[in-house]
């Protein structure tokens, strides 16, 4: 699964690796960002072009009236079935930018380490898959929100955990973001990117959402720092 990761460019760097967005709102730096929290997203404009959006993390179709039900992950092998999801799935998708995500190790002999950072050895940034969808709230303002994709572990990761979030080969992007690509397409897109991994131990302060400073992606040595 995916329930934390950092991005901390601002959107002239990304635009400098994506290319041309439009940019809409403001998006301070995060090292640890959290459910529940704003955090940007890139999709399509109905001009097609591309927009740097906020949306919160934790997806609610706008047809719920169960909003307590806000599902930060979704599954690459339900997402076209599940009625939860299937219609973003068809109709919404996006990008979600991060530099690196964190992972609290689920395989037996690793369950009593520390969280895990993983990012790409080239530090490049991370083009996570996503679907979306807005409603209108009770106040009648627009909420718009998001779940990132998930898939099997690449082997190289595996023995951290057996879900990774599914990070998407540039060559693919064009495919997710096009409103009418076709499921046999969009599913072609659901194998990781092939890119050099690196992980490492972090503090388990990264556990609070407020420990969101540049010593959250130090490596973690198991001594706690005055």
């Amino acid at each position: 699964m995916c329930g934390r990761y950092g991005f901390i460019r601002n959107p002239e760097e990304l635009q400098q690796q994506w290319g041309r967005l439009r940019v809409v709102g403001d998006f301070p730096p995060s090292y640890n960002r959290a459910p529940g929290q704003i955090h940007p997203v890139v999709r399509q404009a109905p001009d097609l072009s591309l927009e740097l959006v906020p949306m919160r993390w934790g997806f609610l179709p706008g047809w719920s009236t169960r909003t307590h039900i806000r599902p930060i992950n979704a599954r690459v092998e339900t997402v076209a079935t599940q009625p939860l999801f299937r219609q973003a799935f068809h109709a919404r998708r996006a990008l979600v930018p991060a530099d690196w995500y964190f992972e609290w190790p689920s395989v037996a002999e690793a369950r009593d380490k520390y969280p895990m950072l993983l990012r790409s050895k080239d530090h490049r940034i991370l083009a996570f898959a996503g679907i979306w969808d807005q409603r209108t709230t009770a106040e009648r303002t627009v909420e718009e929100t998001f779940a990132i994709l998930t898939v099997p572990a690449l082997p190289a990761l595996q023995h951290i955990h057996d879900r990774m979030p599914l990070v998407l080969d540039r060559h693919h992007w064009p495919i997710w973001w096009h409103p009418h690509a076709r499921r046999a397409h969009l599913e072609s897109c659901f194998q990781p990117a092939n890119i050099p991994w690196e992980s490492f131990a972090v503090s388990p302060r990264v556990n609070r959402t407020r420990y969101d400073g540049p010593e959250a992606i130090l490596p973690w040595d198991g001594v706690e720092a005055d």
